[in-house]
């Protein structure tokens, strides 16, 4: 009975104790202008940050319900202030601004027109009715090839790679489908983010090659 009775205490203390723990993870961390000036005083040097996506919101308060200044467009660069609570304070003309930190990078994103044109027409080959999980499968797999020594080192290259053909959807047409606007995001996400897989992972097929990393419904991905 004892035993039954501490099971159950402990029970209970976890079924109360984890939706709390859930719950503080759920709650965004606010922060004020007021706050980022405060500590402008301790300031005594800036930082380059590089915006990571386009479209972008640069707002007046470091908050998603404050004015919008302007839009950042890709690899925009900004002379940072401050980092709180997943904002930043950047410099402009007329003074200070904020833009969400996940949103900056300390390097420039690294790619052309045609590495997202190719990566988002191999996508929609490929996988262009399937989930986001898939189709950033396939391209995971083509940038995973690019940085492979066995593979060409372009994305272009990779993807029209022959003796053998690599991709078949370069050949039977489906390559020239238009990219969903799913299939462009996707693309873009992996070029700015870079694979979802190790790097090892460098086949993608109906059906096996080599040892199995991950199957779906529609590939294997294989090493």
């Amino acid at each position: 009975m004892r035993r039954y009775l501490l099971l159950g205490i402990t029970t209970l203390c976890l079924s109360l104790g984890m939706p709390v723990a859930a719950q503080a993870e759920n709650i965004e961390e606010t922060v004020t202008a007021a706050q980022f000036e405060e500590d402008l005083q301790y300031i005594t040097d800036t930082f380059t940050r590089y915006a990571n996506s386009a479209n972008v919101n640069i707002r007046k308060e470091p908050n998603t319900n404050s004015e919008i200044l302007g839009q950042t467009l890709l690899n925009t660069s900004f002379e940072a202030v401050l980092d709180i609570a997943g904002w930043t304070m950047i410099t402009t003309e007329d003074g200070y601004a904020y833009i969400k930190s996940d949103y900056l990078s300390d390097t420039e994103v690294l790619y052309t027109d045609e590495d997202l044109y190719v990566l988002a027409h191999v996508i929609a080959g490929e996988a262009q009715p399937y989930s986001d999980a898939e189709q950033r499968y396939v391209g995971s797999v083509v940038l995973n090839r690019v940085n492979h020594p066995e593979f060409p080192n372009t994305i272009k290259e990779v993807v029209f790679q022959k003796n053998p053909t690599q991709y078949s959807c370069t050949i039977d047409g489906n390559y020239d489908r238009e990219p969903t606007e799913q299939n462009w995001a996707n693309a873009k996400w992996l070029l700015e983010n870079g694979s979802v897989f190790p790097d090892y992972v460098i086949y993608q097929s109906g059906g096996k090659q080599g040892t199995v990393y991950l199957k779906t419904k529609w590939h294997y991905y294989c090493y």
